[in-house]
């Protein structure tokens, strides 16, 4: 006569994955591990831990000095100025500007208004109206004091100047020209 093993348990009584006795035993395994490695173990997670959240309080500390310098930046810009330079970064016309042994450079309208900003922030602290700004900042170039050019698709330039503010008269709400009241 053969033996025949016992048969197994039903597919019921067995513990399912996600099931609570799955859940023990995996409890338990952990700990087991955990005991295992004994307090060296707890001591690096421990200090891990203190290192991560030293470096996320030192990311949020260097978030909020970024965000600091970005709006003292922005200040320093007038909102008519700033406006007249967002005009120009969003035109995909040429710029050109004409040094003073008569070499031109020719800069998109993304690099052009990144020079303009630049260069405001050095020299156009205080400058709240856009015709002052243009007269001194924006409308010539700094050393040989010559004109900015526009150059349009067709070939033709016109004066940054008459171009800006044509576009700006263009604008469904027109930027303000003039001076702010004392």
């Amino acid at each position: 006569m053969t033996r025949r093993a016992a048969p197994s348990a039903p597919a019921s009584d067995r513990p399912r994955p996600g099931s609570l006795a799955a859940s023990r035993r995996g409890l338990l395994l952990a700990v087991a591990v955990a005991a295992a490695a004994g307090p060296a173990c707890d001591e690096k997670f421990q200090s891990f831990l203190r290192n991560a959240s030293d470096r996320h309080v030192e990311r949020e500390k260097k978030k909020e000095a970024d965000a600091v310098r970005l709006a003292t930046e922005e200040a320093v810009i007038s909102p008519p100025v700033r406006a007249a330079i967002a005009l120009v970064r969003a035109s995909d016309y040429d710029f050109v500007s004409v040094t003073s042994d008569g070499t031109r450079k020719r800069y998109s309208g993304f690099d052009f208004a990144g020079m303009l900003e630049t260069k405001t922030r050095w020299l156009g602290r205080g400058l709240e109206g856009l015709s002052t700004w243009l007269d001194q900042i924006g409308g010539r170039t700094f050393f040989g004091g010559r004109s900015y050019l526009v150059r349009l698709p067709d070939g033709r330039e016109l004066n940054f100047r008459s171009w800006l503010e044509a576009e700006i008269a263009a604008l469904p709400t027109a930027l303000p020209a003039t001076e702010p009241p004392p």
